[in-house]
């Protein structure tokens, strides 16, 4: 039926006639009894009506008398109607109805179908029923076993309606949480471009300030110049000399020589003499090399020649945001243990006797972590046996999770004492630990290359705070300190 009439006798959730009609007191929206019931039992939590949203408990479902009235009055009405309009031929109908009896006759026996077996599921004839093949199973009229089928087959297209809502709103909030994962990864995009240019920025900057400290230096090249022409002019007047005295000495006519030498040979040589004084038995000629000099390569830029890329990197630590964080670790009044003034580092007391060898005592952080990401790193150098991590949770309960090197054993993973060994070659002198408390998250890393060691999720609700085992004794072998490293260089603090 598709009249406006037929409308208002359907249940939205199976979208057919009502069938022993209730109706919510909380919002007034009706369905089948069946149908409701179905979608209530499928809720995981407290249900809503499946047309407004508005929650409701059993208590709220009221049986309606007038509407199951109603729609029996509207069905009648309708199936009234429908006959009038249709008159089909004669030989129609009856073809129709043989198509209806042979649908409905027993193949076996060729008996009206007018029984249901509960127990086979199926029609059955009244000769079937006495039959071996159903002896002892149980039997209702199919008007009334299709009342009960029905019946069943609303609760379970409640309880698909119910499902189908969720999962509509599970496509929902996954549809909105991919937009939000692809915004978040422009934003992302955006940002690491912007941290890159940023520190590109600066680089180039430092690049600009070296290069205009080179240009100062390269003054040096014009008094290594200047120096140059001085020796080059000398070398070419001594040489011009040189081979003018190397010409005379060819000259084989003495009167000839002698005639030379009074013109141009002794005033030139007597000029190279020394200064007038000289006696001439000690006459020796001028150097023009003695007051000369080969000026040295001074060209240095110091540090940003040799260790340019520390230097600069030096630099750059004291712009960079955010840096690994400072901690105070608590002192746990333990004698076996020393923690530094100001609860920067921790190492285990030195020991005059060899009691209590294996005990490994630790401490924690005075600061507390529950919300936000954070980064720590912990300088452990050749230390053989130690245990970095994070713990949960306050005396009466607590979890753990520790990254740990043991002696001759290799790095394992500890989980409230589970430990699972890690494979890798690597042996840093630091330690970086990153917590997420937002996604639940403990990274630990090899701080000296900035490779990730391992990864584990935790579940605990309680404030986390960080956690230091300095490792066992070992005579005095494991004595140097766990140290939580600073990084705050414009303040000068280590």
């Amino acid at each position: 039926m598709h009249s406006p009439l037929s409308l208002e006798i359907r249940c939205s959730v199976c979208l057919s006639d009502f069938t022993d009609p209730v109706t919510l007191s909380s919002c007034e929206h009706s369905f089948c009894r069946q149908c409701i019931t179905g979608h209530m039992q499928a809720s995981l939590g407290p249900s809503a009506c499946p047309e407004c949203q508005k929650p409701y408990n059993e208590k709220d479902l009221k049986s309606s008398r007038l509407l199951r009235n109603m729609t029996s009055t509207v069905r009648g009405h309708l199936a009234e109607q429908k006959s009038d309009r249709s008159t089909p031929q004669e030989g129609t109908q009856t073809l129709k109805l043989a198509d209806m009896e042979k649908m409905l006759m027993c193949s076996e026996h060729d008996e009206k179908l007018k029984l249901f077996c509960e127990t086979d599921q199926k029609l059955v004839c009244i000769i079937c029923r006495d039959g071996d093949k159903h002896k002892g199973h149980v039997f209702k009229p199919v008007k009334e076993a299709a009342e009960i089928n029905k019946g069943k087959l609303k609760t379970a297209l409640g309880f698909l309606a119910k499902e189908n809502g969720q999962l509509d709103y599970m496509i929902q909030q996954q549809t909105t949480k991919i937009t939000k994962t692809e915004n978040k990864s422009k934003t992302l995009s955006a940002q690491i471009s912007d941290q890159f240019e940023e520190m590109h920025k600066l680089l180039r900057k430092k690049e600009d300030e070296v290069k205009k400290l080179l240009e100062k230096e390269k003054k040096v090249t014009e008094a290594l110049q200047t120096n140059q022409t001085v020796i080059n002019k000398r070398f070419m007047e001594n040489k011009e000399k040189e081979i003018i005295l190397q010409s005379a000495l060819e000259i084989d006519q003495p009167d000839h020589f002698l005639q030379w030498w009074n013109e141009n040979g002794f005033p030139m040589t007597n000029n190279m003499k020394q200064k007038a004084g000289v006696k001439p038995s000690n006459t020796q000629y001028m150097s023009r090399v003695n007051d000369l000099t080969v000026l040295p390569d001074s060209l240095f830029l110091g540090p940003h020649e040799t260790h340019l890329q520390f230097f600069v990197w030096k630099e750059m630590l004291g712009s960079i945001k955010p840096v690994p964080e400072s901690l105070t670790l608590k002192n746990p009044g333990e004698s076996y243990l020393k923690v530094s003034p100001g609860g920067a580092r921790i190492r285990q007391a030195d020991r005059a006797t060899g009691l209590y060898k294996d005990f490994n005592p630790g401490t924690v952080s005075e600061e507390n972590f529950q919300s936000g990401q954070h980064y720590w790193e912990v300088e452990v150098g050749e230390k053989p046996d130690w245990a970095v991590g994070i713990k949960m949770g306050t005396d009466k309960q607590q979890s753990e999770i520790l990254l740990h090197l043991k002696n001759n054993k290799g790095y394992v993973l500890s989980c409230d004492g589970k430990d699972s060994p890690l494979n890798t070659r690597d042996k840093p002198q630091k330690i970086g630990l990153y917590l997420d408390c937002e996604r639940k998250q403990v990274l630990f890393y090899n701080a000296d290359n900035m490779t990730r060691l391992v990864q584990i999720n935790y579940c605990s609700k309680q404030p986390c705070c960080v956690s230091l085992v300095p490792g066992v004794y070992m005579d005095g072998k494991n004595s140097d300190p766990l140290t939580v490293c600073s990084y705050e260089f414009n303040t000068g603090k280590r």
